[in-house]
């Protein structure tokens, strides 16, 4: 029975839609207009009263200027976390992989309406609604691939690091028996199978590894050193422990094949300097690839979605680009708004989704809405 309950709690946490509809934040409850110092600090004391050792940190960009706050618990003992400290930020993963598929697209090495055939060994068998799907379906959540590879769990050999074992083989055998839950091309469906093998492609065109493409388009021209799949000894002792959200210290999320879905580490210093870099035009590479992930390339006429991101529009004439996201121990909330040239990362050693928790969500939307309309 208790395995079946972990094996229910991972799925949840990898399958709660990550759209946020703007007729929901309707629901939540008021936040009082106060100063931004102010707002952050009852904001963090909220989340982190709820949850025992939760290390909390708040990044904003306005006007240019770079702020981190650390709330709880950091690698010490009464010592709060800081823009240094290392999490694991999930889903939002998936931005950099979007950005790497605009990047080598402004390359000329993919076109975003190559079918996922053109990229895969020729000897896999693949249904022809499989073979047709396309890399700007997968990026954008609408290839009609569910949300897992039916054979994951039975590739698990932990139940607490689910993804750690799953590897190409596994992959092209889960294509090939393949049935997809709608057309391609016809409904967002959440799928982190789909941007894992997004991912994965990207390696097969390119012959480089899905982290060192990644390094070499986006975080080292940025200079983004902490933003890591594998950590190095000194990162590993910056990185705090991941908890459920009973309080239990659980055990870090590892990947093969689908880390293009959830794999990376980071800091709030990096994801600000990200942050900073997608709100700065620059006549560089890594600026007009974060610029082309940004356009639309799905739009349901309430949601738009980029080459990853979220594109949500709320009350006040706010329009966020957004991921979070949420692995075995953590959750995490990137928000910016390309109008008033603001930004937020939020990361919590907490794992809230498993208990469908948006805390993090929602504060950084109040903050992005303060930012927007100051006082």
């Amino acid at each position: 029975m208790r395995r079946l309950l972990y094996l229910g709690l991972w799925i949840i946490s990898i399958t709660i839609a990550l759209l946020l509809h703007p007729s929901r934040i309707q629901s939540q409850p008021s936040v009082e207009r106060l100063d931004m110092a102010t707002q952050i600090e009852q904001l963090a004391a909220d989340y982190v009263m709820q949850r025992e050792r939760v290390g909390l940190i708040v990044g904003l960009y306005q006007d240019g200027q770079i702020r981190v706050h650390g709330f709880g618990q950091g690698q010490e003992q009464n010592v709060p976390p800081d823009g240094n400290s290392v999490y694991e930020i999930g889903s939002i993963t998936k931005v950099f992989t979007g950005i790497t598929l605009a990047a080598l697209e402004q390359q000329g090495q993919v076109t975003l309406d190559d079918p996922i055939a053109d990229y895969l060994p020729p000897t896999l068998q693949l249904a022809p609604d499989v073979a047709a799907i396309t890399l700007r379906q997968l990026a954008t959540h609408t290839s009609g691939l569910p949300v897992l590879p039916d054979n994951l769990f039975t590739e698990a050999t932990d139940e607490a690091n689910p993804y750690r074992d799953y590897t190409a083989r596994d992959l092209y055998l889960a294509l090939e028996h393949m049935t997809l839950i709608h057309l391609p091309g016809r409904v967002v469906a959440y799928s982190n199978l789909g941007m894992g093998l997004l991912g994965h492609l990207l390696e097969r065109r390119t012959n480089q590894p899905y982290e060192t493409l990644v390094q070499d388009l986006l975080l080292s021209p940025l200079e983004m050193s902490d933003t890591t799949i594998a950590l190095s000894p000194e990162q590993q002792q910056r990185r705090l422990p991941g908890h459920l959200p009973n309080g239990e210290i659980t055990s870090s999320w590892d990947f093969d094949v689908l880390a293009p879905a959830g794999a990376f580490h980071s800091t709030a210093n990096d994801m600000l300097r990200f942050i900073q870099a997608s709100l700065t035009e620059r006549d560089t590479p890594v600026s007009q690839a974060i610029a082309r992930s940004q356009e639309p390339q799905w739009d349901n006429g309430e949601d738009e979605i980029g080459l990853a991101w979220q594109i949500s529009s709320f009350p006040d004439a706010l329009t966020v680009y957004w991921h979070n996201g949420g692995t075995g121990g953590y959750a995490s909330f990137m928000g910016i708004d390309l109008e008033h040239q603001t930004g937020v990362i939020l990361l919590s050693n907490y794992s809230d989704w498993l208990m469908e928790d948006d805390s993090l969500d929602w504060m950084g939307l109040a903050l992005l809405q303060s930012m927007a309309n100051p006082l």
